[in-house]
């Protein structure tokens, strides 16, 4: 019999396989953008967020500083001259405060983008920005 307990770690590592939980993995990174979130859409959003490089791959960092009111779907992506781009989604945001940190796909060239957003899928608007 299966508890609902392990389905529901099964929907989430399901649902966000970017998540990276060991903060140790990030020792000897490099800063390649550093920000602060900013709502949008009437949502209270704050906090630093970085992307790093170790060796080949790039994470996203989200601050002991996040904090975000919470809205239905949201997701991680970027965005470019303030125009988010849908394929840039890599992950739906896992929690609504504190210290994150999700592996972007090697695919996603962030050099194609001036700004991490916080975007709500089911509404089809941004909740958060942050511009490098």
């Amino acid at each position: 019999m299966i508890t609902q307990s392990l389905i529901t770690a099964a929907a989430i590592l399901t649902f966000t396989p970017t998540l990276v939980w060991a903060a140790d993995v990030l020792e000897g990174a490099t800063v390649v953008e550093s920000a602060t979130f900013t709502g949008e859409s009437d949502h209270a959003v704050s906090g630093k967020v970085e992307i790093v490089k170790k060796g080949k791959v790039y994470y996203l960092v989200l601050g002991e500083d996040f904090s975000f009111d919470g809205a239905p779907d949201p997701r991680l992506g970027f965005s470019s001259q303030d125009s988010f781009v849908e394929t840039s989604t890599f992950s739906g945001l896992n929690l609504d405060s504190g210290k994150q940190i999700y592996r972007l796909p090697a695919t996603l060239d962030i050099s194609n983008f001036d700004e991490v957003t916080i975007w709500c899928e089911k509404f089809g608007v941004p909740l958060a920005e942050a511009k490098f």
